[in-house]
């Protein structure tokens, strides 16, 4: 009590007020992914999202790692697209979204009026003017019989006989306009041997 002017002055009770803190920093001991802390039965990871907003400044496609105790209790999964998704589940899902972003890719090469990625060939190739050959070549190769624990599918680049040359200023700018429009085509094939290769093989 203030002898001034009466009024009560509360004092902080200092040993309540440390078990507070402790209790509010006390990391999850049951999973080093979760990111609750106190006493909590439902454990979740920091979200994962995609950098680009949709119209609206939203994020998309969030992501964590889920999991809960007690008697509502059930495994730790994956929770994105609004399902709980176990390990195999979510690696299926990315190949689809991966297929998905090329066909996005493909449209903004019809744009630009570039020919789309034809995943029924896999293969493009730049030759030089006036050479018989291709000067480079890329394309999807599966391989019948993986090694253990090696890719089942790689990006072969290779050039072939015949495709050396001598340019002119005019050949020139023909060779760096078709490589400027093959640029995309690797990096289409690159995109598409990443959705192939990312399944049940891959390991975290």
């Amino acid at each position: 009590m203030s002898i001034s002017d009466g009024t009560v002055i509360a004092q902080p009770n200092v040993g309540q007020a440390n078990m507070a803190k402790a209790t509010a920093t006390l990391t999850c001991t049951a999973h080093t992914w979760c990111a609750e802390v106190g006493n909590h039965t439902t454990h979740a990871s920091a979200y994962i999202e995609a950098p680009t907003l949709d119209g609206y400044g939203d994020c998309i496609l969030p992501a964590n790692l889920m999991a809960e105790d007690g008697a509502a209790a059930y495994a730790p999964t994956v929770g994105f697209l609004d399902l709980n998704l176990t390990a195999e589940q979510t690696r299926a899902r990315v190949t689809e979204l991966h297929r998905h972003l090329d066909q996005v890719a493909a449209l903004a090469d019809l744009l630009d009026g570039q020919a789309p990625l034809e995943l029924a060939a896999e293969c493009y190739s730049v030759t030089a003017p006036g050479a018989d050959g291709a000067l480079i070549s890329a394309e999807i190769f599966r391989s019948d019989d993986p090694q253990p624990g090696g890719p089942a599918a790689c990006l072969a680049v290779f050039g072939l006989m015949g495709g050396d040359a001598d340019l002119d200023v005019e050949g020139a700018d023909q060779l760096i306009a078709d490589l400027e429009d093959f640029l995309p085509r690797l990096r289409a094939l690159r995109n598409h041997l990443a959705a192939t290769v990312a399944g049940p093989q891959v390991r975290p």
